[in-house]
């Protein structure tokens, strides 16, 4: 039996990342203010091409927030992601001209970084959330850092709560996935009760007792 997919789209990770552009619009706003300030004061005299950098940085990054808005489907990269990797990329070389230690210098150039490989692999880490069903166990990734495995021979049966997906294996452990968090949760639970009962894993239709108080 060849291994099924089924791919995931998270609400939280769409929220995450609404949040985070939020974020980036903000401190592009306050680094294009900031860069012009130094640009128009005559008491400025540091270099003039560091500034300069800041708003086109500033600037690439609003309107590229305004692009993805309008887009209808994903792009192969996170344009987002790499336009606020290049305006950190521009503040932390801005944070070499002051002096600090090197530890520092090289936190500043983390962040950027993180945000660029974020953004070259975002399709790649888009494809890797998925609920997925092969010969030897269930998969589900359902957040980038974080996933769980269950083989089919360990589990004993499986049952639905109106938020999660519960996998009981037959030592009593129980694993829950929280399909709520899913938009097409009601297909992903379709999937799962196809896959499930083809590998043989029984449904509980009915929940279990609440343990008794004291």
């Amino acid at each position: 039996m060849t291994a099924e997919t089924f791919p995931v789209h998270s609400k939280r990770a769409d929220r995450v990342r609404r949040i985070g552009t939020v974020q980036h619009i903000v401190a592009a706003l306050i680094l294009i203010l900031t860069a012009y300030d130094h640009l128009t004061n005559p008491h400025h005299h540091g270099v003039v091409w560091l500034p300069v950098l800041e708003i086109i940085a500033g600037a690439a990054l609003i309107v590229t927030a305004i692009i993805e808005k309008r887009r209808k489907s994903h792009a192969r990269v996170g344009w987002i992601e790499l336009a606020g990797a290049a305006m950190t990329y521009v503040e932390a070389f801005a944070k070499l001209q002051e002096r600090h230690h090197l530890s520092f210098h090289i936190l500043t150039f983390v962040s950027p970084t993180m945000l660029l490989l974020f953004g070259l692999f975002d399709e790649r880490i888009r494809k890797g959330m998925r609920l997925e069903a092969n010969d030897e166990h269930f998969f589900a990734r359902m957040r980038v850092i974080r996933s769980h495995r269950v083989p089919w021979g360990a589990m004993r049966s499986f049952r639905f709560t109106p938020t999660h997906l519960e996998i009981v294996r037959h030592d009593d452990r129980v694993k829950r996935l929280k399909l709520s968090d899913l938009h097409d949760h009601h297909d992903a639970k379709a999937w799962v009760t196809a896959q499930f009962a083809k590998r043989g894993v029984p449904e509980e239709t009915r929940t279990p007792p609440a343990p008794s108080a004291g």
